[in-house]
């Protein structure tokens, strides 16, 4: 009886739990409750708008009337302060020659320079309803432009239907060109020569792309971090299946590419490029030097219209741009313009970083782009994408892991992923507090640790560890290991209760 005692002391008392506690799934303690609290569409960022008119009757007016048509949305609240003119400064906008010059008075009195902040001021002598630069400042003439001023500040700078498309799990057609948020970005230019044995091309790509895209992203470093490349692609040559269409031009003919063909050109260069050398994505900027046999080759879309633009070019969302350029062969070296085929370029990063086209306001003035570099207020409203964009993607992804975790029992979760986790969660808090407080540099470094960290975590490999060991596995390998074990074990349990009680197991059963 001794014996069955100890048997059952090793197998049950201690064996047992022993299994159990060295079988279990290692789970660090995760804030489930502050995940599941997570609601996404909830939301917002703050910016203040200041406005200053010659007098208080035109500064509320235009004030209510902004509030009004602000306040159905609710991605962006509008923190209105309006103030009236000094007239010393008021005269001076009354009397300066042109725009720039007034922008520049306003600047030495006002810091143009504070992020998420825009200046709505009244300048009577003006030859548009409504006139807005590159810094964060617009001129608006009177009272009666208010509804201009509002189309401005909707389609152009707070952009409230793209933010929305920031926030929301649908992608809107802003952000199915633009890239998906990360820590940076590669940034490669590729020209393409595909015959150099019979055309000499001069292009110094490197330099290029330090003065052009090096001086565009300048401006754009608070939101991600930029690695700049260039290299050069030869003999990489692709079948256009181009005809020739004679023309009017001085040649009398040009070759004519189908728009759907220059898709099968983007997975040749794909093929080349050779960009995956990090795990940062890489916005692909390619120059084409198209072959002397079919040059010029002009793109023709899908209605078969020859596609009239300086620079035939083309963009693939997600991937990058490509521009074709077409050399006059006589001359035995090719220099391509840099200006326009940079300028391109830019252009078409403009789109993918998330920059939009602005669209014509009938009385409204946009002053055209003098440099490469982004407008003031661009910057804010890519700041505040970015910040919704990361912040909502961060709740998803915990929000999913949660729940995978919930169904799948067996998923390791150790500290490394419960750190990355709770710093996730704890920057989703503070990026939200900071967003409602309009604090918008900082709310977007905090959303930023927070999408890195909810990525990580839920990409982490070793969440994976026991997925291909289930339960019902486990208790099929050590079930025919134990039970044969536990059996004689199981039915001595009967004598031996009765034994420690001190009754003779063979006087009972007698």
């Amino acid at each position: 009886m001794w014996a069955s005692a100890s048997f059952v002391g090793v197998l049950i008392v201690i064996g047992l739990p022993l299994w159990w506690k060295t079988t279990e799934v290692f789970r660090v303690a995760l804030p489930y409750d502050r995940i599941n609290a997570f609601d996404t569409e909830a939301h917002y960022v703050t910016t203040r708008l200041t406005i200053l008119a010659c007098d208080e009757k035109t500064a509320a007016d235009v004030a209510d009337e902004i509030q009004k048509a602000f306040d159905s949305s609710d991605v962006i609240r509008l923190k209105i302060d309006k103030h009236i003119l000094h007239p010393e400064l008021q005269n001076v906008l009354n009397t300066v020659a042109d725009e720039e010059e007034a922008t520049e008075k306003v600047s030495e009195i006002i810091n143009l320079d504070e992020p998420n902040t825009f200046y709505v001021v009244q300048r009577k002598p003006l030859n548009h309803h409504v006139w807005v630069g590159p810094e964060r400042l617009a001129f608006f003439r009177d009272s009666g432009a208010t509804s201009k001023l509002i189309d401005c500040l909707t389609k152009w700078i707070y952009q409230p239907s793209v933010l929305l498309g920031a926030r929301s799990e649908l992608a809107d057609e802003a952000r199915q060109v633009r890239f998906p948020s990360g820590s940076g970005y590669h940034i490669v230019l590729s020209v393409v020569h595909p015959k150099p044995h019979k055309l000499q091309v001069d292009f110094d790509a490197a330099e290029a792309v330090e003065d052009y895209v090096g001086t565009f992203v300048d401006k754009l470093s608070e939101l991600h971090n930029f690695t700049l490349k260039s290299q050069w692609l030869y003999l990489l040559d692709f079948e256009f299946q181009a005809r020739k269409v004679m023309d009017s031009s001085e040649v009398g003919y040009h070759y004519a590419v189908r728009q759907e063909r220059l898709h099968s050109l983007l997975t040749k260069l794909e093929e080349r490029a050779a960009t995956h050398v990090s795990e940062q994505p890489t916005m692909n900027l390619a120059l084409y030097v198209v072959p002397c046999e079919i040059s010029p080759l002009y793109i023709y879309d899908q209605n078969d219209k020859k596609v009239e633009s300086p620079v035939q070019a083309f963009m693939s969302p997600k991937w990058g741009g490509v521009v074709l350029c077409s050399p006059e062969c006589g001359a035995g070296v090719y220099r391509p313009r840099s200006q326009l085929v940079m300028g391109t370029f830019v252009s078409q990063l403009r789109k993918l970083l998330g920059i939009t086209e602005k669209v014509t306001i009938d009385g409204v003035h946009l002053v055209p782009l003098h440099s490469v570099s982004p407008r003031d207020w661009e910057v804010d409203t890519l700041l505040r994408i970015r910040t919704l964009e990361q912040v909502s993607s961060a709740e998803r992804s915990l929000k999913s892991l949660a729940k995978l975790l919930g169904e799948i029992s067996n998923i390791v979760i150790n500290e490394d992923v419960g750190a990355s986790i709770t710093t996730a969660v704890t920057n989703i808090h503070d990026s939200s507090e900071l967003m409602m407080a309009g604090e918008l540099r900082g709310a977007h470094e905090k959303s930023r640790v927070a999408f890195l960290a909810a990525e990580t975590a839920f990409m982490e490999p070793s969440l994976l560890a026991l997925l291909y060991f289930p339960d019902d596995q486990k208790y099929a390998i050590y079930i025919p290991l134990f039970l044969p074990i536990m059996f004689p074990v199981i039915l001595s349990l009967k004598n031996l209760v009765l034994w420690l009680k001190g009754a003779s197991p063979k006087e009972k059963l007698d």
